[in-house]
């Protein structure tokens, strides 16, 4: 593991704790029943019965549990943190889905194969290729790991949208687009997005990753990227003005400029 995603995985380690206990996760509406998909990632996957599943960089397996209740034949869930993992069994116990879904431990980056493998779907969402220094490793471990006829479906912050500063209504540029090798350092102390009285004591190494980068490297792979799609909603507030719909995406108020907050794409071979 390179130095950036050791920094992040001690990062990870210390808020999972914070996060199973959170209002933001809900962890026990979900073991009553909530699907933590929504309707654009549940409208992507299609019906999964009987297919194999691998999500990557799973947290502590809210996702792949709630893909686990549809029906597929296996699902695998793909985590750095160790701690994030053991909270993800536990909470495969917990709802009665251990028998299904399987976790493991590796840097996605360079997973080679993983066991059980090929898949017939890929997913990954929402905070994820940011924490990554290695993106062609990334695409690499898609490639390895996707059966023929499967497909990857990515779901994440647009990068168009990681450029402004999320305290002011109105876009203000703060972040730059193109990738740069240098890690841009969230210090120690910043407050946790999921519990705003907690301070993150570890550092974390974010990366930006533009447009042709995503795509490069999945296409260098062998993949073949298509159904690309951009939305004006995300799946948190962003900016001081978003509110929550009843789709349960966030929206910027009414007469402001719509941005595109996310993008959702698949790749095949």
């Amino acid at each position: 593991m390179n130095k950036a995603h050791e920094f992040n995985r001690q990062r990870w380690n210390e808020v999972t704790p914070v996060h199973v206990e959170s209002e933001f996760y809900d962890v026990a509406g979900f073991i009553g029943g909530r699907d933590t998909l929504g309707p654009v990632e549940r409208a992507a996957l299609g019906d999964l019965s009987g297919k194999r599943v691998l999500h990557m960089q799973c947290h502590f397996g809210m996702d792949t549990l709630s893909m686990a209740r549809s029906g597929p034949a296996a699902v695998v869930g793909l985590d750095f943190s160790d701690v994030a993992l053991a909270k993800a069994r536990d909470l495969a116990e917990r709802t009665g889905l251990a028998d299904t879904v399987r976790f493991v431990e590796a840097d996605v980056t360079r997973a080679d194969k993983v066991s059980g493998g090929a898949f017939d779907v890929i997913y990954t969402s929402f905070g994820t290729i940011v924490w990554l220094e290695d993106l062609q490793g990334w695409a690499d471990t898609i490639a390895a790991n996707l059966a023929p006829g499967g497909f990857f479906y990515f779901l994440d912050s647009h990068p168009l949208s990681m450029l402004f500063d999320g305290d002011h209504v109105e876009p203000r540029v703060k972040y730059p687009y193109f990738h740069n090798t240098q890690a841009d350092i969230s210090p120690a102390g910043e407050i946790d997005y999921a519990d705003a009285e907690y301070k993150v004591q570890n550092e974390g190494h974010e990366f930006s990753w533009p447009l042709q980068d995503i795509f490069g490297t999945l296409e260098k792979a062998g993949l073949r990227v298509h159904e690309v799609r951009e939305y004006p909603f995300t799946a948190w507030r962003q900016f001081p003005d978003m509110e929550e719909a009843d789709d349960g995406y966030w929206y910027r108020r009414q007469g402001n400029a719509e941005l595109p907050l996310l993008l959702g794409f698949k790749a095949k071979w």
